[in-house]
């Protein structure tokens, strides 16, 4: 079994998620609120979600479709409602066939500044955590993190990321709650 520094990926509590997601929302700007929230709840790359169009976007099943990379597998993530809420918006504005298109409607490159000002402000010593810091990839990584904190199994979080191999999403199995001894004594202890 291949070891991994674990505490190389850092990822938001849900309260400071929640947290982030306020004073996002409170900027009359809201490019990086509904980028946060996309990346949030899909768990997908910042260069997926740059690149979606609204081909990708299946309203009535509620899924996003990330084309595959030379990283990843292609897939199809779940939209939660607060999610489809901010699709929506993006729809009745749309300007062209990416999602979220920049002023010029390209494809975006960056995330906007703001966010990692924000979240530098909301976390102390953020800014101070070298490659321990939160930044805007650390939103798949909080993803995949709450998703293994839920007890989903290993191969589903692969799955939903997009990882070619489960070597990549070993990274997350420390967080899934074990129950593997509570399920041998279901089995054993009553013959």
């Amino acid at each position: 079994m291949p070891v991994f520094d674990n505490k190389q990926i850092g990822f938001l509590t849900k309260e400071q998620a929640k947290k982030l997601l306020m004073i996002l929302k409170a900027n009359p700007y809201p490019l990086t609120y509904r980028l946060t929230v996309l990346l949030l709840y899909s768990g997908a790359r910042f260069s997926e979600v740059a690149s979606l169009t609204w081909d990708d976007i299946d309203f009535n099943n509620k899924l996003i479709y990330f084309k595959s990379n030379k990283n990843g597998n292609d897939r199809k993530v779940y939209i939660p409602d607060v999610a489809l809420e901010v699709l929506n918006d993006l729809y009745k504005e749309k300007t062209s066939n990416l999602v979220i298109p920049s002023r010029n409607n390209k494809q975006l490159i960056q995330m906007p500044k703001q966010w990692q000002e924000e979240v530098d402000k909301l976390l102390p010593n953020n800014d101070k955590a070298g490659k321990y810091r939160i930044t805007v990839h650390s939103l798949r990584h909080t993803h995949a993190s709450w998703m293994a904190i839920s007890g989903i199994s290993i191969l589903h979080i692969k799955e939903q990321l997009g990882h070619k191999k489960l070597e990549m999403t070993m990274r997350y199995s420390h967080l899934i709650p074990n129950e593997r001894h509570e399920s041998t004594q279901v089995i054993f202890d009553n013959l």
